[in-house]
């Protein structure tokens, strides 16, 4: 490419004289000045202005637009309580009965027994220094309930309700954790339906406390003599049933005498129907105090297993290598790593060599936590199964628990521990260990225990199926937040895949709901072929704190519905399916709900009525009228479900039980298939006759296919030979 330069052109640099002088005039000592005139401060001052103008502005837009969004979604109704029930006010945990007759309310003095129809005072438990956090109820025989409760010093009790009193069983936990120490303590009870035993963790936490060698934490295991406990109640009842037949005509004869010589009083009904109320409820007090009942026994008892940081450190402390040996796991199942061959020893000597080489590194290494965490310990009852086949032979044990299934708070493992064998004096070893690659934050059985789920720290479930002995599959729910709770959803509400063949049912489908700890919730569907794939979103993830759920649980009676209770202290009844908001509780504004991050809140009359523990408001300082400084008053607010125009759908529509896993026995099977055989037998003929009909068209086509092969063999040119060459292999 060519390129044209000039020529003869000459580049005379300027001179020095002819260089112009700076012109004080156009030197700008602030470059801001171009684009603003103003001087310093002024300047500055006007920049912050500015931008606080532009934050307020950009606030007061984000709260136009959130009102507007308010406004544009449909908000669930709102429904009020019909009823208050002021002889709560200290009420600090309720429970069901279970079969919807009865409410159980543990308060700051003992027990209350109410009537679910009509919130009335059935009997009463009391005892001072005692106040119930926990409480649960179970039926253990045709209208006698088994109570446990536990107080707020961490002392268990067992009562039984039968015949409209309340009579104490047994006191788990007095001897094993005395006040005298100063130890603030804490128990956990699970008892099991239909079967007769009973779960504890006493749990150990010291504040303030001289004695650091009992800080501990372990399991026991009960057996409850239930069918003992309901013949003595019977006995006992019989008993009170003969003496209060000649004070019951006592009574009527003086309530006659009464009435006729009593004059009208206005103001006093009220009064005398309290009084006589708390006069019938000391009688049967003195009624049931004293009476001794067999007591349980304990099974066997699980101590603290050590952590991962303490298995790390700690070695083999037997004196010889025979010991040893002995202790060490024979490697034919899957241990916890807890017995091994390296000693303290080999184990120290492993760290001095690695600070020695690793020496310019350890101050970058993470600091050791000098913190001892007391970890938390889960369990579930499980029935018998083939995965552990001890008694299995005896057909009684094939309906009650005979395994226990134990994980600790941040472990990776299930331990499962037969019930039927004698433990050793010294240590429980388990009879299976589950292992899994992340720590166990959440686990949930079903009712009849043959499918277990486990839920992980890095989102993932796992579903063990116990009655084929094989994982269902993994599901992966989230990627950024742990399981927090795992709960088995009724089969009825899940369409039920129909099969052709076998004739026999061989596995249900349903729902599992899981609560993240990000507030986000998903219902996966377990088929008859596995696990879905795509777990159903039901809530997105929640950012805000208030938002995120403090309480979720089932509906007893109404499978299609769930309760949730949210930080803020919004009470909601949802849609299982759909996640959708049927409904809240509105609280009196004069009221709150009390700690919403644990919520006294229960449902009995089998789904037909909620209770709500609520207190008064602390008041503010621009209340003009003066208040007491003691405790806020609390109440129990009852609303009635049944009512509830959104609610009327679910409660008319009827589901029938599925269970949730099926059990076809052999003989079974043989009885489907036959009833199938002679169901088919009225269509045989006409299936024979089909047939003949098919043999005339084969019988037709392999004609055709023989004539077709003749044919095609008499085309076919034949080749003759009129001499073979036969060679001599010799030559």
């Amino acid at each position: 490419m060519p390129v044209y330069i000039r020529k003869n052109v000459n580049f005379t640099p300027p001179s020095l004289d002819r260089i112009p002088l700076e012109d004080e005039d156009d030197y700008i000592t602030d470059p801001d000045q171009l684009k603003d005139p103003l001087p310093q401060p002024y300047r500055m001052i006007d920049k912050v202005l500015g931008q606080l103008v532009e934050e307020v502005w950009d606030i007061v837009e984000s709260r136009e637009n959130e009102r507007l969004e308010e406004g544009r979604k449909v908000r669930p109704p709102r429904h009020e309580n019909t009823k208050s029930l002021e002889y709560l006010r200290k009420c600090g945990c309720m429970t069901d009965s279970g079969d919807g007759l009865y409410m159980f309310i543990g308060h700051s003095k003992g027990i209350i027994v109410i009537d679910a129809n009509t919130q009335e005072k059935v009997t009463l438990w009391e005892e001072d220094r005692v106040d119930l956090q926990y409480i649960r109820a179970h039926i253990i025989a045709p209208n006698v309930y088994l109570l446990v409760s536990i107080d707020d010093m961490g002392f268990s009790r067992l009562h039984a309700f039968s015949g409209d009193k309340l009579y104490l069983l047994k006191h788990l936990n007095e001897h094993q954790m005395p006040l005298s120490t100063r130890q603030s303590s804490r128990t956990s009870l699970q008892l099991i339906d239909k079967n007769n035993a009973v779960e504890i963790k006493p749990k150990i936490f010291l504040n303030f406390c001289h004695y650091p060698e009992s800080r501990d934490i372990w399991l026991e295991i009960h057996k409850l003599p239930r069918e003992s406990w309901v013949t003595e109640l019977d006995n006992i009842k019989a008993k009170l049933q003969k003496k209060e037949e000649p004070k019951q005509e006592v009574k009527e004869v003086k309530e006659e005498e009464s009435t006729e010589t009593a004059e009208p009083v206005e103001g006093t009904d009220g009064e005398k129907s309290e009084s006589q109320s708390q006069i019938q409820q000391s009688q049967s007090n003195e009624d049931t105090a004293g009476v001794k009942f067999s007591q349980p026994s304990l099974v066997f008892k699980l101590k603290q297993p050590p952590q991962v940081s303490a298995l790390e450190s700690r070695g083999n402390l037997s004196s010889s290598v025979y010991s040893t040996c002995q202790k060490v796991d024979s490697g034919e199942v899957i241990g916890t790593g807890q017995n091994h061959v390296l000693s303290t020893t080999q184990i120290e000597l492993r760290k001095e060599v690695f600070d020695h080489l690793h020496e310019n590194l350890l101050e970058y290494a993470p600091k050791d936590d000098t913190v001892d965490n007391i970890q938390d310990v889960n369990f579930h009852f499980l029935n018998a199964g083939k995965m552990i086949p001890l008694g299995l032979e005896n057909p009684a044990n094939l309906t009650i628990p005979t395994t226990v299934a134990v994980w600790w708070k941040d472990s990776t493992h299930v331990m499962h521990y037969s019930l039927l064998k004698t433990p050793g004096k010294d240590e429980t070893k388990p009879d299976m260990v589950w292992p899994f690659t992340a720590k166990i934050t959440s686990s949930a059985v079903s009712d009849e225990t043959s499918l277990m789920i486990i839920g992980l720290v890095d989102g993932n479930i796992v579903l063990w199926d116990r009655y084929l002995g094989i994982q269902r599959g993994v599901i992966n729910i989230s990627d950024n937040s742990c399981i927090d709770t795992l709960l088995f959803l009724d089969p009825s509400i899940c369409p039920q895949e129909m099969t052709e063949y076998p004739p026999y049912s061989t596995r249900t489908t349903s729902y599992l709901l899981v609560l993240c700890r990000n507030g986000a919730m998903y219902a996966v569907l377990m088929g008859a072929g596995g696990t879905q794939a795509e777990p159903i979103c039901l809530s997105p993830q929640i950012e805000e704190s208030g938002e995120q759920f403090s309480k979720v649980e089932t509906v007893r009676g109404l499978p299609d519905l769930i309760l949730t209770v949210l930080q803020n202290g919004n009470v909601q009844i949802r849609d299982v399916l759909q996640g959708k908001v049927l409904c809240e509780m509105k609280v009196p504004d004069t009221h709150e709900i009390m700690s919403p991050w644990d919520p006294v809140v229960a449902i009995g009359n089998t789904g037909q009525t909620l209770y709500l523990r609520v207190i008064e408001r602390e008041p503010t300082e621009t209340d003009e009228t003066t208040t007491d400084a003691s405790t806020p008053q609390g109440t129990v607010l009852v609303y009635p479900l049944n009512t509830f125009n959104t609610l009327e759908t679910f409660f008319n529509r009827k589901r029938d039980s599925i269970p949730l896993s099926v059990h076809t026995t052999v003989d079974k099977r043989v009885d489907a298939l036959m009833k199938e055989r002679i169901a088919m037998q009225a269509f045989r003929k006409d299936r024979m006759q089909e047939r003949w009909n098919c043999f005339k068209e084969e019988i037709w086509t392999i004609l055709q296919y023989k004539e077709q092969a003749a044919r095609k063999a008499e085309e076919r040119e034949v080749y003759e030979y009129q001499h073979v060459r036969v060679f001599d292999v010799k030559s």
